[in-house]
């Protein structure tokens, strides 16, 4: 297991265990993503936390306060999360279920939607499918999308854009007020 840690509120400093099966999201992407947020949303956010594995982001927005759903279906993801959840000694809903599965039947809307599936599925296609879920994403919210570099996703109906880390992306869609 490689070094994991969480970089601020609450949990700064503690290490997170990882699974094997789960591909963390970089520090330096971390901390980029929740520079990038702290500009627009305060520690009352919601924050859903897609394809969790082991809560390096849903449990970094829990460790700053925010409102955290992550949903996982890997078992050993699962039981490493909720290790690292007790560990961190932070709040947050993990739910065990396929995440395309979940998505059709959830009714909650959040502020923020981070998506960072296995990079050998179809991304275009879940991020389609997680855009066109009437009411996930909150007025004035946005959906991030973590994905290798050489996939592109711009889809029309959003403000868009794309931020790249060396061999990751984060690729935002923000929703806009309606008028």
């Amino acid at each position: 297991m490689s070094d994991l840690r969480i970089l601020g509120g609450s949990a700064k400093g503690r290490a997170l265990q990882i699974p094997d099966s789960a591909r963390p999201t970089p520090a330096r992407v971390r901390k980029s993503l929740f520079d990038i947020l702290e500009h627009s949303y305060g520690s009352d956010t919601t924050l859903l936390d897609l394809y969790a594995g082991a809560g390096g982001v849903g449990l970094e927005a829990a460790s700053r306060g925010l409102t955290v759903t992550m949903v996982e279906q890997n078992p050993h993801a699962i039981e490493t999360l909720e290790r690292n959840k007790k560990l961190m000694r932070v709040e947050g809903t993990i739910i065990k279920a396929d995440v395309r599965k979940w998505l059709e039947r959830n009714t909650k809307m959040f502020e923020i939607v981070f998506i960072d599936p296995p990079f050998d599925q179809d991304i275009l296609e879940i991020t389609r499918a997680a855009l066109a879920r009437p009411n996930l994403i909150a007025e004035n919210g946005v959906m991030i999308v973590q994905h290798p570099v050489q996939l592109r996703l711009e889809i029309e109906g959003y403000a868009f854009e794309r931020r790249v880390y060396g061999s990751n992306v984060l690729s935002f869609w923000w929703a806009q007020a309606s008028e």
